[in-house]
């Protein structure tokens, strides 16, 4: 049986009060603090980024936290940009947990690029692993470091950074075992719960804004059928966020 669980709020506050050593796998995708130059806004003569709070910075508080509560052997696999590789390798072994490999994502319908540059058609993870039994790696010995499938479509939430199922799921099969319990801390629209609980795991997710925090509620719900416990709790004690 699977459950889920989320909550409204930022993710390096409700890390804190997490029970150390509960979870089986982080799987992530926060913001990679960059913001690409289609998302500027030109003034006269001036160029202006919009103000995309977490977006301005590559955020690694977060890293020791989610360290704390994972299991000893369990998994973590953050995307980022490209570009920001090294310094989440780096502040991900700060935080004791053990990088061993960046996979890639490949888009096979990369968006075209209008000026004269490459287009972006590869978004980097680091597969990180905590010191201990190994709790769950569903690859075996030959799983090549890659995985190809189109950007979303028409089924995209209008989240800006949305990942696809197929992805989600990929890594989900990977690194999480079944029945286990797999931990977003950037939720967004919900797609690594959704993975999650079509897969059998359970889930615990956070999200700061609350449009994309309502999006991942309906389709967890939608997905599983049933209320989130960790909502439920509050409601009970009339803390229902």
């Amino acid at each position: 049986m699977t459950t889920w669980g989320t909550t409204l709020g930022d993710c390096s506050e409700l890390l804190e009060a997490m029970d150390s050593a509960t979870i089986d796998a982080v799987i992530c995708d926060p913001p990679y603090g960059t913001a690409s130059e289609s998302k500027r806004q030109k003034r006269g003569s001036s160029t202006v980024a919009f103000d995309y709070g977490w977006d301005q910075d590559l955020p690694l508080a977060w890293i020791s936290e989610a360290a704390r509560v994972m299991k000893p052997g369990a998994s973590l696999v953050a995307f980022t940009d490209t570009k920001r590789v090294t310094d989440l390798w780096r502040a991900i072994a700060d935080a004791g947990v053990r990088p061993l490999q960046v996979a890639y994502w490949i888009k096979s319908n990369p968006t075209p690029n209008p000026r004269k540059n490459f287009t972006s058609a590869v978004e980097a993870m680091i597969f990180a692993r905590k010191r201990g039994k190994v709790i769950h790696w569903g690859g075996g010995g030959a799983t090549p470091n890659l995985f190809e499938c189109p950007s979303i479509g028409a089924e995209s939430t209008g989240h800006p950074a949305e990942k696809p199922l197929k992805v989600m799921q990929w890594i989900v099969r990977l690194v999480a075992p079944v029945g286990g319990v797999v931990l977003d801390p950037f939720m967004g629209s919900g797609s690594t719960g959704v993975a999650a609980l079509r897969l059998g795991r359970s889930f615990v997710g956070h999200e700061i804004d609350p449009e994309f925090y309502a999006i991942a509620k309906r389709r967890l719900q939608a997905e599983d059928g049933s209320e989130p416990l960790i909502e439920r709790a509050r409601a009970s004690q009339g803390e229902l966020l």
